[in-house]
């Protein structure tokens, strides 16, 4: 009986996140003129404080209901949890991506390519619709253009952006309905994950913790952003290297992975040399690396065949980092901008020393412990994370791609940090999406994350810590 109340409280919540949403799709038929951000009820004749304030209240009633969830094993077998998720995530669905407008540019890059055959390498949406704006009648194209990257070629791989050239094709020019196939992929690639996650570990637990996390539903469904997809990938890479023993398709879908944002080749050398971790010969094992990692360039050099024309298109992976918002960095550049750079140099050398440390240990060392080795990997890919000159809390949705092998503090500490940072994007919501405020943000991550590790830490909880852990 218990057990169903959880249950359908978690539904109920859901459905109250998701009413300002409904409302807005009923009322207008049309997101075209969606523009309402950082505002949960998306009507600007409400007062924004009062709209956060429902949103934060339901938010962490969702949260609290998501680890009495947890906790309790509400579900007796694996196709009960996924045919829950798959409810859950139906409803999330319907939430319009008011804290992001990204998914706009991946539709807008999508249409550019697929409707016009025009490479976004080269070109960008905005310079395109305004020079052919007479014979455009678009509107894929023209939110795109009018997105805030509208002025910027594709800043992700060429697998991302197959990904959304198919997605807008099929939307025949209807924003609302690209909208709503892009979310239909992404809640059935949020379905597999969960169940890859089950497959891997054994474990219903990590079904659980990861398909009803409020952060993923909101940042992966609701949102709509492409990393689920990075996710997916390296999951499947991870499942062919430990359950399979199969290093090629292992590779296959690292260099997928890789083809939809850069930095999952950091994983490379951890799945070629775990693979050939019993080999006694250092030489062998280093002419294995090389061989293997000549297949993953190979590969991924043929994502890009349909889309190279020079050295440029590689640039794409710079874009970004010529931009500052939500970052250590951009509340720096409020106040001393010439620290930005020694700041960030530091970190870059500290991440680039771990790293290579880390590889060398790893090429040197031999019959190494699969956990012991991805617990460091983790450490090199949240360094990786404190040197990119922006950050957005979905980038988090990266870390969970290895927590099964993680210690139960650290598991703990992933999990908190998702949730903190989605409570304190809250801090736009207040206010509004500026960078005037990422110090904001950025303080309230922090202040947020160190109440979640004192309540998590306190006497009285350490039992109900051990029995939620235990089937870690």
């Amino acid at each position: 009986m218990k057990s169903k109340i959880v249950k359908i409280s978690f539904v109920l919540l859901s459905i109250l996140l998701i009413v300002p949403s409904l409302i807005y799709l009923v009322s207008n038929k049309t997101v075209m003129e969606f523009n309402i951000y950082f505002n949960f009820f998306l009507n600007n004749n409400i007062n924004k404080v009062i709209s956060t304030l429902v949103f934060l209240v339901l938010f962490i009633l969702l949260t609290i209901i998501y680890f009495i969830i947890y906790k309790m094993d509400c579900f007796k077998n694996i196709k009960r949890i996924l045919i829950f998720i798959t409810l859950i995530g139906i409803i999330f669905m319907i939430m319009l991506p008011w804290t992001s407008s990204d998914i706009f540019y991946y539709i807008g890059v999508g249409e550019l390519d697929a409707r016009y055959n025009q490479n976004p390498y080269y070109v960008t949406m905005r310079e395109y619709y305004i020079q052919n704006e007479e014979n455009i009648n678009d509107d894929n194209l023209l939110k795109g253009a009018t997105n805030y990257w509208g002025n910027t070629t594709v800043v992700y791989g060429p697998i991302a952006q197959l990904f959304f050239k198919v997605c807008s094709f099929l939307s025949m020019e209807n924003i609302t309905v690209a909208l709503f196939i892009f979310k239909f992929i992404n809640l059935a690639i949020h379905i597999i994950n969960t169940y890859l996650f089950y497959k891997i570990s054994g474990k219903k637990k990590f079904a659980i913790l990861y398909g009803l996390n409020p952060f993923i539903l909101i940042e992966a469904i609701a949102n709509v952003h492409n990393d689920i997809i990075i996710l997916f990938f390296v999951l499947i890479s991870l499942y062919f290297l430990l359950k399979r023993k199969n290093l090629l398709l292992s590779i296959i879908a690292l260099a997928l992975a890789t083809g939809v944002k850069y930095f999952t080749i950091l994983l490379l050398p951890v799945v070629i040399l775990y693979h050939f971790r019993t080999e006694k010969s250092l030489s062998v094992r280093f002419l294995r690396c090389i061989e293997y990692g000549l297949i993953f360039l190979v590969i991924f050099a043929l994502e890009y065949i349909l889309y190279f024309n020079d050295y440029k298109i590689f640039l794409a992976m710079m874009v970004q980092t010529s931009r500052y918002s939500n970052s250590i960095y951009s509340v720096i550049l409020q106040y001393n901008k010439e620290a930005i750079n020694l700041v960030r140099t530091v970190f870059i050398v500290i991440f680039f020393m771990y790293y290579t440390v880390m590889c060398i240990n790893l090429l040197t060392k031999k019959n190494i412990k699969f956990y012991s080795l991805i617990r460091k990997y983790n450490i090199a890919l949240i360094l990786f994370l404190l040197i990119l000159t922006n950050f957005h809390q979905w980038y988090l949705i990266w870390l969970f791609a290895t927590i099964i092998w993680q210690k139960p503090n650290t598991i703990r500490n992933i999990i908190g940090l998702s949730l903190c940072t989605e409570i304190a994007n809250s801090v736009y919501m207040f206010l509004y999406e500026s960078y005037r405020f990422d110090k904001y943000f950025v303080g309230a991550i922090i202040v947020l994350f160190i109440m979640w590790k004192i309540i998590t830490n306190k006497e009285g909880v350490k039992n109900l810590q051990s029995k939620f852990y235990s089937h870690l």
